[in-house]
């Protein structure tokens, strides 16, 4: 009976065949290079990937049935799967090949200190729809010999959502607003000095500078959010933003009347 080495052998045996007459050339290049490894390392490797086999079916129990749970071996291509939670997501069972995105890291590689990838779309042949997935790479001495995939079914999630909004467009339709108000947003705030805290927290938090720090065009266009947002209509607002800029109030009318005027 043929054992994992003579099929490995075999299949490298492939590589001999035009592309064209070999429908797989592209797979087996893609992992000539782990088949071409020693006898004793595929079988290490191997073995490795199989010490995750129990979590498998811990993560499967854990997350539910509609999450999949699949562990690759990416020395096989043609059943790269070798455990599977919950296989009912994708249709897929042990035995069942290796997915494009497993064949394309494998062919052109990824950083080392990538270990895992999260929250990418996976599509199924079942036409399950839509599933949230996520790869964590199995490194055995510095190579990735597995591949531990997580896929969640978000079709009743989606289902869910969809019944909610037009749930919520019969009950609070959007309507435009009147075409002589030009409404972007609307903040609900609990106290004056929120406004120009939020607004000098924000413009700091973006350039990276304190605001003891800031230039004149940083503080014109602090100023500036601050008229539009129509805060200087509040009383004191003129010494509590020349407070907060650590300027005096005289600049501060200055740089305000600069914006009004531009």
């Amino acid at each position: 009976m043929e054992d994992e080495y003579d099929k490995t052998r075999r299949n490298r045996r492939q590589l001999h065949l035009p592309a064209a007459e070999n429908p797989k050339y592209d797979e087996i290049m893609a992992l000539k290079k782990t088949r071409a490894l020693p006898r004793e390392t595929l079988r290490n490797d191997r073995e490795y990937v199989r010490s995750f086999i129990s979590l498998v079916d811990f993560l499967g129990a854990v997350l539910g049935p509609r999450t999949e749970v699949v562990l690759h071996d990416v020395s096989d291509a043609d059943q790269s799967v070798i455990a599977i939670a919950n296989g009912d997501v994708s249709g897929r069972k042990p035995g069942s090949p290796a997915t494009d995105l497993m064949l394309t890291i494998m062919r052109d590689g990824i950083a080392n200190d990538t270990n895992y990838i999260v929250g990418y779309e996976g599509r199924t042949t079942t036409g399950n729809g839509s599933l949230f997935s996520s790869t964590y790479f199995i490194r055995h001495e510095g190579r990735i010999v597995g591949m531990l995939c997580i896929n969640t079914d978000r079709t009743p999630i989606l289902s869910f959502r969809h019944a909610v909004d037009r749930l919520m467009e019969a009950y609070f339709p959007e309507g435009e607003p009147p075409a002589s108000v030009n409404v972007k947003e609307e903040n609900l705030i609990t106290s004056v000095e929120d406004i120009p805290d939020e607004v000098i927290a924000q413009a700091s938090g973006e350039s990276g500078i304190l605001v003891t720090r800031f230039s004149t065009e940083q503080r014109l266009a602090v100023i500036r959010t601050l008229n539009e947002r129509g805060f200087f209509n509040f009383k004191g607002a003129i010494s509590n933003v020349a407070k907060r800029l650590g300027i005096s109030e005289s600049t501060t009318y200055r740089y305000l009347r600069m914006v009004m005027n531009n």
